[in-house]
Order: structure tokens, then sequence, then C-alpha cells
């Protein structure tokens, strides 16, 4: 009996530490989707949390560590995303419509997140020829790109293709939604980009020998 207030009191500990987290992780993603990683400051951060340094630092190491920690959490939102067949696909046209989709579905419900992901310092290594500099969640992203595009290909395709192809899909997305970025609504967007969207899906079967 003597062990339960105890055991009650860490468990309130353990909740105010989790939610002191989640408020310095939403700052942090506000304000890097305003100023950028690399104009954003810790100060800019614990300002917006409403929370002292101290408290940061008691949680993340440095700005570098809360960047990754976000990217983690905004890859493993993406991946469920393009995990979520409304349907099976019948063929790889299928799984890369769907992946524009869930890319839509990802940025409309977690811009903050796609702007870190897309518009950041780290997605401009998507653009180089290597993948060797890419952090662990990117690597983890194209992986689960690969993944699915590899059970519509024939397995005498190269590897590399697909990765490049991975990193297509990536680029492609980032300019897609960089017009919402600008202001441009929906149907704008749709009406303006969707004629781009089917000739990037054919070009990318026509890449993996799929005419």
């Amino acid at each position: 009996m003597k062990n339960k207030p105890k055991k009650t009191s860490k468990t309130r500990s353990q909740k105010r530490v989790a939610k002191t987290r989640r408020k310095l992780k939403k700052a942090a993603l506000g304000v890097f989707s305003e100023k950028g990683v690399e104009a954003a400051t810790v100060e800019d951060i614990t300002d917006k949390a409403d929370l002292g340094k101290g408290t940061l630092y008691r949680h993340f190491a440095d700005k570098d560590e809360m960047v990754f920690t976000l990217i983690e959490d905004a890859i493993e939102h993406l991946i469920e995303r393009l995990r979520s067949y409304p349907d099976e696909p019948q063929t790889l046209e299928d799984v890369l419509e769907h992946f524009l989709n869930a890319h839509y579905d990802f940025f409309a419900e977690n811009s903050e997140e796609f702007i870190l992901l897309f518009q950041g310092r780290l997605f401009l290594k998507l653009q180089s020829d290597t993948s060797e500099d890419l952090e662990e969640p990117y690597l983890r992203y194209l992986g689960e790109i690969e993944s699915h595009v590899s059970q519509y290909v024939s397995p005498k395709i190269d590897p590399a293709k697909i990765r490049r192809l991975a990193c297509a899909i990536a680029g492609f997305i980032s300019g897609y939604f960089s017009f919402a970025m600008i202001g441009m609504d929906e149907d704008e967007i749709e009406s303006s980009v969707k004629p781009l969207r089917k000739a990037f899906v054919r070009t990318l079967c026509t890449f993996l020998g799929r005419d």
C-alpha cells in the first residue's frame, strides 16, 4: 500500500515530461516552417513554447537533435500514408498514383511537417546522385517507396534504377506542392499540374520498362 502513492507520482511526472516535450516539438515545428531550419534559433523555439532554454536542454541536446527528431516523426507519418491504400493496386501506375495522392493527403493535414521534409535543407541531398549523405529517416522513406514499386516491376530491374525513381518521386512531390506554398488552392493546383502529373507517371513507368 505504501508504494502506490509513489507509483502515482511517477506516472504524473512522466505525463508532465511527455507534455512538455510535445509542446517543445510543436513550437519547433512551427518556428522551422516559418523561418526555416537554418534561421531558427533555440530562443525562437522557447519563446514560442513559452518555456525556458533550460527546459529545452533537458529534453534535447541542441537544435539539430530537435530537427532530427521532428524529421523522424514526419517520416513515420508519411510512411503511414504510403501504406494506406484505399484499394489494392493492380499496376505500377496505380502505385505511383497512390503515392502522389498519399503525399497530397499528408501535405493537406501536416503542412508544417511537409515544409520540414521537402523544403528544408535535408531534402537538397535527395537531388544528388548518391544517397551516402542521407540521414536514416530519409533512407527509410526512399526504401519504403522502393519496396512498394519493386512488387510491380521485373526482378531483373537494377535496384539502382528503383532508387533513382524514388528520388525522382520525392523531387516531383516537392515541386508539385510548391504551388500550394505560393497560395494556389486545390482546384488551381489540379488544373495547372494534373497534365504534368500524368506525364510524370507515364515517364516513370517507361523508365522502369513498363510502357
